[in-house]
């Protein structure tokens, strides 16, 4: 089967992302389970520990205590609410330009068959393809940021240590998957 009748299909599991309300943005965000994001703080999960919850004004709880940071250490956790956000919001973005690139491609696809003319559906299909990529790649490099912030924590905040779970190859075994998933589209 070509590639530009396959791109459809998988896109419109992308397109279920876009039809969901998103007003409060009360969504979890999965990077393998690491991260969740609820109203006004983010819960960044370990194995048999208590979640540390980080709001936006740089608090740490873990297990319902707060725990006490410094000033420097209130702002490494502040850019880690606000990376797992923008990943989010990057998130949602891809999904729906997902849904936007799936419906081109089934009217490229409905138009091409009907006039005869097949040989711009590949074109158009890639050329709407390419910005769902460059969105995503937004998320990769969301993931490396939220991975370095990650360090950072828990080079200076020893509780922080057991949620530093995000690995070093996570945005590079990212990026390959976005490389991969865009050779096999445009390859026939």
């Amino acid at each position: 089967m070509r590639p530009y009748l396959l791109m459809p299909l998988m896109l419109l599991a992308a397109s279920s992302l876009s039809a969901c309300d998103y007003s409060d943005k009360d969504v979890h965000v999965d990077i393998d389970n690491y991260i969740s994001i609820h109203s006004g703080s983010i819960a960044v999960h370990a194995p048999n520990r208590p979640d540390a919850d980080i709001s936006a004004a740089g608090d740490l709880s873990i297990a319902g205590k707060s725990v006490t940071v410094s000033p420097t250490q209130r702002d490494l956790l502040k850019h880690y609410y606000t990376t797992a956000l923008t990943l989010r919001d990057h998130g949602i973005a891809t999904g729906e330009a997902g849904a936007a690139v799936a419906g081109k491609a089934l009217s490229s696809v409905a138009a091409g068959l009907a006039s005869g003319n097949t040989d711009k559906i590949d074109a158009e299909v890639n050329a709407s393809a390419a910005k769902v990529t460059a969105k995503a790649a937004l998320i990769c490099d969301d993931l490396a940021e939220i991975r370095s912030t990650q360090q950072t924590l828990a080079g200076q905040l020893e509780v922080m240590r057991p949620y530093a779970l995000i690995k070093a190859d996570e945005a590079d075994r990212c990026r390959a998957g976005l490389d991969k998933a865009n050779h096999s589209s445009t390859a026939h």
